[in-house]
């Protein structure tokens, strides 16, 4: 019997060593309502993006993951590209977040510096602004690592945010990207947290798409929206109904 030694912290696989112009890093991983992940995905869908890479590490959940097809793999992340006539894209998504604290600030710098590889000098990450509450018109709240990048967000159409802190790498990786001298900025969907949260997600890109001027057609996830806003109906519905039976319950105090 042989026997089989595993030492893996982070392996990146390279499928493609492309020259890029100009590339902006777009990074969506899952989290709070799956606005990024969900935005992510369409990306990578609608424009069809190229492999570039993919990621393994011990630090994802210790689990399999099993497709449509009835396969089962790994959790894993991956980074592809897209040409573009206003410049090339790196789009990075994944299955899961690192488990700890420290493997998030390891694979944040180590997607940074493949980033770096490939001449990326700007990122975005995509977020969830969590208030607890269903709305039908999300907001998109964005902050920058410098005060130019913020005015472009502010420009078209985001709301400062002014106070609080992005969990996880979708925050992170725009603090260690102004460590390394790389322009960082994150766009927030506003979201109850309750749910998947496709709205949220067509609102992020809707303004990232006039930030970056980059041609692609949200029609499909807009129809996603709508679904979701039946879901979302019947558990606000649902929500005010006992909240209704609670205040009967208390009967009167005096």
């Amino acid at each position: 019997m042989h026997k089989v030694v595993i030492r893996m912290t982070i392996q990146i696989k390279v499928w493609d060593r492309p020259v890029l112009k100009e590339p902006i890093l777009i990074c969506g991983l899952p989290g709070s309502g799956y606005v990024a992940k969900i935005a992510l995905d369409f990306l990578v869908s609608e424009l069809k993006s190229i492999p570039l890479a993919t990621i393994y590490s011990y630090s994802f959940p210790p689990q399999v993951l099993i497709r449509p097809d009835g396969s089962a793999e790994l959790s894993k992340h991956e980074i592809s590209y897209v040409r573009g006539q206003n410049g090339d894209l790196l789009l990075y998504t994944g299955d899961a977040q690192p488990i700890n604290p420290q493997a998030e600030y390891e694979l944040s710098n180590k997607v940074l510096d493949f980033a770096a590889e490939f001449g990326v000098k700007r990122v975005f990450t995509l977020a969830a602004y969590i208030t607890g509450q269903f709305v039908k018109s999300p907001r998109v709240f964005g902050t920058a690592t410098n005060q130019d990048l913020l005015r472009l967000l502010v420009q078209n159409g985001a709301l400062v945010m002014s106070e609080g802190t992005i969990t996880g790498m979708n925050g992170l990786i725009i603090g260690l990207a102004a460590l390394k001298g790389m322009e960082g900025a994150c766009l927030l969907g506003e979201t109850s947290g309750y749910v998947m949260d496709p709205k949220a997600s067509h609102a992020v890109l809707s303004l990232l798409k006039k930030v970056i001027k980059l041609d692609i057609d949200l029609t499909p996830l807009e129809e996603r929206a709508k679904q979701g806003e039946v879901l979302r109906s019947i558990l606000e519905s649902m929500k005010k109904a006992t909240e209704t039976q609670s205040e009967k319950d208390l009967g009167y105090i005096s």
